[in-house]
C-alpha cells in the first residue's frame, strides 16, 4: 500500500513541476550565476542514491503522517502564491517542501533525517531571486571596492576611489555587478556546505559555512586588487579579457583552498592531547 502511494505521490509531483523543474534545468545551463546549482544537483542525488537502504530501513510508516501532511501541504500552498505571484522562486522552493512533506509522510522523520543533507543541497541549487540579487549587489560591489582600494594602497598603488571606480594612474576599474563576487560567494557557499557536510561536529559545521562569507569577499577584493596591479604593470588590457577569467579561476580555487585549511585547522583545536600519565615514585 506504502508503495503504490509514493508512486502515485512521485507522478503526480513530476507532473506538477515538470515545467518548475525544467525551467530551473535551463537557468543551471545558461547562466554563469546558476551553474553551481547544476553540481550541487548532481551531488544531492548521488547522495540520496548512495543512502537509499539507510533511508529505506530508517522509514517507519506507522510515524504519525500529520506533521508530513502539513508540510506537504504547506508546500503546495506555496506553490500556488508562486504562480500567483508570478514568482517562480517561490514554486522551486515549494518542490523542496512538498517532496520533504511526501516523505515525511510515507517513511517517517528518521528517514527524512537520513535525507536532509542533500536536500539542503538541492535549497542552495535554487537561483536566489532577483530581488535578493540586485539588493546585495551593490553593496558587494562598494565592499570589493573599498578592499581592493586598502590592498592597492598597501602595495604603494596610487588609487582613488570612487564608488564602485578605482582611478589608477593608467587606467579606470570599474566593478561591475558581474565583479560584485555574489557568485564566488553562493559558490563558495555550496562548496562549505559540501565541507561542512563531512564534519560530525555542528559547531565546526556552522563555522565553515559562516566563514563562506569574509572568505568569498576578501578573496574577491584582492582579485580585483590583483587585477589593478597587473593593469599598471603590463597595461590597461589586462583588466578585462583571458586575464580576468584566469585571476576569477584562481581566486575560487584559492577560496576552496582557505577553507580546507579553516577545515583542518578547526579539526586540529578541536582535538585534544592525550598526556602519558605521570609515573609516581615512591
Amino acid at each position: 500500500m506504502s508503495l503504490a502511494l509514493g508512486v502515485l505521490l512521485a507522478a503526480a509531483i513530476g507532473w506538477l513541476y515538470a515545467g518548475t523543474l525544467s525551467g530551473l534545468a535551463a537557468e543551471w545551463a545558461s547562466s554563469p550565476d546558476a551553474s553551481y546549482g547544476a553540481l550541487m544537483a548532481l551531488v544531492a542525488l548521488a547522495v540520496i542514491w548512495q543512502r537509499r537502504d539507510a533511508f529505506a530501513h530508517a522509514a517507519d510508516q506507522f510515524s504519525a503522517p500529520v506533521p508530513g501532511l502539513a508540510i506537504l501541504v504547506a508546500g503546495l500552498c506555496i506553490y500556488l502564491a508562486g504562480q500567483l505571484g508570478a514568482d517562480i522562486f517561490l514554486t522551486r522552493v515549494s518542490f523542496l517542501a512538498v517532496v520533504t512533506g511526501a516523505a515525511w509522510f510515507l517513511a517517517g522523520p528518521r528517514a527524512v533525517r537520513v535525507v536532509a543533507a542533500p536536500l539542503l543541497f538541492l535549497l542552495i541549487a535554487v537561483p536566489l531571486p532577483a530581488l535578493v540579487v540586485n539588493a546585495i549587489t551593490l553593496p558587494l560591489q562598494l565592499v570589493a571596492s573599498r578592499v581592493a582600494e586598502a590592498t592597492l594602497g598597501a602595495v604603494g598603488v596610487p588609487v582613488l576611489r570612487d564608488g564602485n571606480v578605482l582611478e589608477l594612474p593608467s587606467t579606470a576599474l570599474e566593478v561591475a555587478e558581474a565583479c560584485s563576487g555574489l557568485r564566488s560567494i553562493v559558490s563558495l557557499a555550496a562548496i562549505g556546505v559540501l565541507l561542512a557536510w563531512t564534519d560530525r561536529s555542528w559547531p565546526r559545521r556552522l563555522a565553515i559555512v559562516a566563514s563562506t562569507l569574509p572568505v568569498a569577499i576578501l578573496m574577491n577584493g584582492l582579485r580585483i586588487a590583483a587585477t589593478g596591479v597587473a593593469a599598471e604593470t603590463w597595461g590597461p588590457r589586462l583588466a578585462s579579457g583571458s586575464w580576468h577569467t584566469f585571476t576569477g579561476w584562481i581566486t575560487f580555487v584559492i577560496s576552496i583552498a582557505v577553507l580546507t585549511q579553516l577545515q583542518r585547522a578547526l579539526r586540529a583545536g578541536g582535538s585534544r592531547p592525550v598526556w602519558p600519565a605521570e609515573t609516581v615514585r615512591a
